[in-house]
């Protein structure tokens, strides 16, 4: 199961745009601290593999399409499909609603991430809100 979720994930990143650029965060979403790598996100549809650390560990894949794409700021929604505690039967399903903000002129690769979703457990079928922020580099 482990390798199929990893598996999952590159194949998103790969088929989003197999020339894209990769971007990197580091994000905090609600009590789960995420490292990300994933296609650029100032595409119109974006692909990202997150892993989570802390309490739980888990894998997760996000697909983004951006609704707004300014040179300062895109906001974008889509969806997450992740597993936690590498187990098979702890799928969860999520939508994000995010704002990436690049404040800076000089340097629009350097952005801050702020993110919202409701996440859908598949196997209890309970769900939580999560909210967070974070940063992101995109390496052009």
């Amino acid at each position: 199961m482990k390798i199929s979720i990893l598996t999952f994930a590159i194949c998103l990143i790969a088929i989003v745009d197999s020339h894209a650029q990769v971007s990197a965060g580091v994000y905090r979403l609600s009590s789960n601290t995420f490292a990300a790598i994933g296609s650029d996100p100032d595409k119109k549809v974006f692909g990202e593999a997150r892993i989570s650390t802390g309490g739980r560990v888990g894998l997760e894949g996000t697909l983004g399409y951006n609704f707004v794409q300014r040179a300062e700021a895109n906001f974008y929604s889509g969806f997450h499909l992740g597993v936690k505690n590498n187990s098979s039967n702890d799928f969860y399903l999520g939508v994000p609603f995010g704002l990436l903000l690049k404040p800076f002129s000089e340097a629009r690769n350097f952005g801050f991430l702020l993110e919202a979703s409701p996440i859908l457990r598949t196997d209890s079928g309970s769900g939580h809100f999560r909210a967070g922020l974070g940063i992101k580099y995109t390496f052009r």
